[in-house]
C-alpha cells in the first residue's frame, strides 16, 4: 500500500503549527518535527502521523472509557479519511481553513482533526489539550469538549468571539449556557462515538437550537424495542447502541440519553440527561445526575455539582437551586439530595456519571 497521506489528501497542502513553528502536513517533516518537539502531547501528535503515513492499511484507537473501560478498535485509514470528507462538505470548509486541535489524539476526536486537517488542506494549529484552550489566534473552526467550550468562552473572549464555526462534542452539550454568551460563532453539537469514527450526526445550537440530531450521508438510524438507538454505518454493518432516542425517521433523532442510566424512582423512569439539560441554565461548571438506593423510592436522584468542598453559602445555593427545579421540573425530576463533590473524568476529558 502507497503511503496513506500522500493517497489521500488529493495535493492540498495543509499544514500543522506547534509552539509557533509550522510544517506542511506531509511525510517528509516527519523527520523535522520529531527532532523539534518535546513536550509529551506534541509527542502523541508526531507520533500519530508517522502511523498515519505508514504502511500499515488501519490504525489502532482505543474507546474514551465513558461507558465502560477503555477497549481497541481498529478503523481502516480510507474510513476515517471518508469520515473526513463528511465533516468537511458538511460545515462547507476549504483548503487553507484554519482549524484549532486542543484535543488528545490518543482519541478519535483528536485522531480525525488531524486527518481532516490533511484531507481538507487545512491550516491546523495544535495547542495542548487542557481545561481552557488558548489558541492565540482567529479560527475558522475547531472541535472541542463541552466544558473546554464554556472555558474557552469566559478565559478567551476574543478568540471565542472570532471563530466562524464551533464543532462540540464528547459529551452532552448545555445549550443554555450560550444564552448569556457574548457574540458566539456557529455552534453545532456531534453525536457519535469511537466505533462510528467521531460524529455521525449533527445538530446546530447557535444561533439557532435544534432539537434533534441530522445523520451525515451514509448513516440511517432505527431503535430496537427498548428504543434503544440502532446506527447502520455506511458499510451497511449495524452498530446497536444503548442510548435511548426517539427517532422521527431514518435520518432524524432526539438523543435522551443513556439506558444504563436511568434512574427508577418510585416507578418513574427518569433520564438524568434530560435533567441536565435544564439544570445548565442555572449551575456553571461540570455537574452530573445519578440515581442512588433510596429507602421510600428505590433509586433517589442526586445531583452532584463538581467541586472540592462545599461553598461558602451552601445553604443557600442549595436552596437556590431546589427553588428553580421545583418550579421548572417535573415534580419527579426534581432531585432529592444536592451535594458538592469531585466528579471523575476519563482520559479524554469526558465526565463520568457517578455510580453507586
Amino acid at each position: 500500500m502507497a503511503q496513506s497521506g500522500l493517497i489521500f489528501n488529493a495535493g492540498m497542502n495543509g499544514t500543522l503549527t506547534l509552539d509557533g513553528r509550522t510544517w506542511p502536513l506531509r511525510l517528509e517533516s516527519l523527520e523535522s518535527m520529531h527532532n523539534a518537539v518535546q513536550e509529551p502531547w506534541q509527542e502523541a501528535i508526531v507520533d500519530f502521523l508517522e502511523r498515519w503515513w505508514g504502511n500499515e492499511e488501519t490504525v489502532q484507537v482505543h474507546t474514551s472509557g465513558s461507558t465502560g473501560d477503555p477497549r481497541p478498535l481498529a478503523h481502516s485509514k480510507a474510513d476515517m479519511v471518508d469520515s473526513a470528507h463528511r465533516t468537511i462538505q458538511h460545515f462547507g470548509l476549504t483548503p487553507g481553513t484554519k482549524a484549532g486541535l486542543a484535543m488528545p489524539v490518543q482519541f478519535i476526536g483528536g485522531m480525525m482533526m488531524l486527518v481532516r486537517a490533511e484531507a481538507g488542506g487545512w491550516n491546523l494549529t495544535a495547542v495542548q489539550p487542557q481545561a481552557t484552550p488558548n489558541f492565540g489566534d482567529a479560527l475558522d473552526f475547531v472541535a472541542l469538549t463541552p466544558s473546554q467550550a464554556q472555558a474557552w468562552q469566559r478565559a478567551h473572549p476574543a478568540e471565542w468571539s472570532s471563530c466562524k464555526q464551533l464543532l462540540v462534542g464528547g459529551g452532552q452539550s448545555p445549550a443554555a449556557w450560550l444564552k448569556d454568551a457574548p457574540a458566539a460563532p456557529e455552534i453545532h453539537e456531534g453525536f457519535g462515538m469511537t466505533e462510528t469514527i467521531s460524529h455521525f450526526a449533527v445538530r446546530q445550537l447557535h444561533p439557532t437550537c435544534e432539537p434533534s440530531f441530522r445523520c451525515l450521508p451514509g448513516f440511517t438510524v432505527s431503535t430496537d424495542n427498548r428504543n434503544a438507538l440502532r446506527i447502520e454505518l455506511p458499510d451497511g454493518q449495524t452498530l446497536q447502541t444503548n442510548d435511548a432516542a426517539e427517532v422521527q425517521h431514518a435520518q432524524s433523532f432526539r438523543w435522551l440519553g443513556r439506558l444504563d442510566d436511568v434512574v427508577n424512582s418510585g416507578g418513574i423512569k427518569i433520564h438524568p440527561a434530560l435533567v441536565e439539560r435544564e439544570l445548565a441554565s442555572i449551575i456553571p461548571g461540570p455537574f452530573a445526575c445519578y440515581g442512588a438506593p433510596d429507602v421510600k423510592w428505590g433509586q433517589a436522584l442526586v445531583l452532584r455539582i463538581h467541586a472540592h468542598q462545599e461553598p461558602e453559602d451552601v445553604d443557600r445555593e442549595r436552596a437556590r437551586i431546589a427553588t428553580w427545579a421545583e418550579g421548572n421540573l417535573p415534580r419527579r425530576h426534581v432531585p432529592k439530595r444536592i451535594e458538592w463533590l469531585p466528579l471523575e473524568a476519563t482520559e479524554s476529558g469526558k465526565w463520568k456519571r457517578p455510580r453507586i
